[in-house]
């Protein structure tokens, strides 16, 4: 195969699935956009990958061309989008749309235009009111109609009109889940849109997803997806606390030493958890964000502010445990115990999907392989909640 910096997509190693004779390694390039490949066991010895690594994936020449058909140039978003060039290039200094590097140049993925769409909540994206989940006389689920505008979603509909769409951020538990439905036989496909917490709720208000993974409280969470009778299933329960270099040399034991002149932080995005969290002690503390170290530097992962400690471009973070576990070289400060819930609406539960999803959820073996393989609190799993 032919190699050159067009073929060679640079990021770091985020979860690595360990099987019998192959592993699932998955890869954080940036921007939001995660890429994930099977390889032998043997190979990732061979090539030293660990969680947090550096790595690069190498694309086929011969899909090379397929990928590329799927990334945008900043002068085709701007055709999109309706706006001039150079405002593209500012959304993407401001951090409000993200890019990725291509070789050494500028692109713009489906995925990503698709959540600057959704965060900025733009007229052309957003379904008709009267878009609803059904289901149709042969039992499969009816997917929500979109308008004309919002092809990227439309197309992510129509293959997989049949299944479910899943929003939430990288976790090992929606990867077992999705895996699970893959085998189940009453399962059906399950496309999952990488997305925080304020992110995948909206996405389910607007009728983008039929399931938002988030981990907030129930005002909160009802807030945002407000008129709509919810049911949460209860995924697992974790720890949330702060990720500092092994041995604590600053001395941390809160959110209140992130105010301290010595300490630079690794922010993660609005909407996700971690970041909804750290605004509300700060709120309630009456600190400005403007006096933290690091507030404005912002990453969309709990592996990627975890790589960021563990590399001392900063010193500490705000993130679930299982990620700290997961680097081998950082401490976890546990602050507070928060759920993580599957947010769906509850007259979809008679679905077959949703049948489904809530008996692998609550199976003996669903529990006892999460709770291996993560160190989850699984007490709570299968617990379904209305509001």
């Amino acid at each position: 195969m032919k190699l050159s910096a067009r073929n060679q997509l640079k990021g770091k190693v985020i979860n690595i699935n360990k099987g019998a004779v192959n592993s699932i390694v998955t890869i954080d390039i940036g921007g939001g956009n995660i890429i994930t490949a099977t390889i032998s066991c043997a190979a990732v010895e061979e090539l030293g990958l660990e969680v947090g690594s550096d790595a690069y994936a190498v694309i086929k020449p011969t899909l090379w061309w397929e990928l590329m058909n799927k990334l945008y140039t900043a002068q085709e978003i701007a055709d999109k989008l309706q706006i001039k060039k150079t405002t593209v290039y500012e959304l993407i200094k401001r951090g409000e749309l993200y890019s990725s590097k291509v070789g050494k140049q500028l692109r713009i993925s489906e995925q990503q235009l698709k959540q600057y769409l959704e965060r900025s909540g733009s007229g052309n994206n957003i379904p008709d009111q009267k878009a609803a989940s059904s289901s149709t006389p042969d039992g499969n689920l009816q997917i929500p109609e979109l308008p004309p505008e919002s092809s990227l979603l439309k197309r992510d509909y129509l293959l997989h009109s049949s299944g479910l769409i899943l929003c939430g951020q990288f976790s090992p538990a929606l990867e077992l889940l999705v895996s699970q439905m893959s085998i189940h036989p009453q399962g059906i496909p399950v496309l999952q849109s990488f997305m925080n917490s304020y992110n995948s709720l909206y996405s389910l208000y607007f009728k983008k997803a039929h399931i938002a993974c988030a981990s907030l409280d129930l005002e909160h969470i009802c807030s945002l997806v407000p008129g709509v009778r919810l049911s949460l299933l209860c995924l697992y329960e974790y720890s949330i606390g702060l990720y500092v270099p092994s041995g604590n040399p600053l001395k941390l034991s809160g959110l209140m030493d992130f105010a301290r002149k010595d300490i630079k932080i690794a922010n993660r995005e609005k909407g996700s958890t971690p970041r909804i969290y750290l605004d509300q002690f700060l709120f309630s503390e009456k600190i400005s964000p403007a006096s933290i170290s690091g507030y404005h530097t912002e990453l969309v992962s709990d592996i990627s502010t975890a790589a960021a400690i563990a590399t001392h471009k900063a010193d500490s973070a705000l993130g679930e445990e299982y990620a700290a576990h997961q680097s081998g070289l950082l401490d976890f400060i546990p602050l507070q115990t928060l759920p993580m819930y599957l947010v769906m609406e509850t007259e979809a539960l008679s679905q077959p999907g949703f049948s489904a999803l809530l008996e692998i959820v609550r199976s003996e073996d669903f529990r006892t392989i999460l709770q291996g393989q993560t160190g989850y609190d699984v007490t709570r799993t299968g617990e379904l909640l209305s509001l």
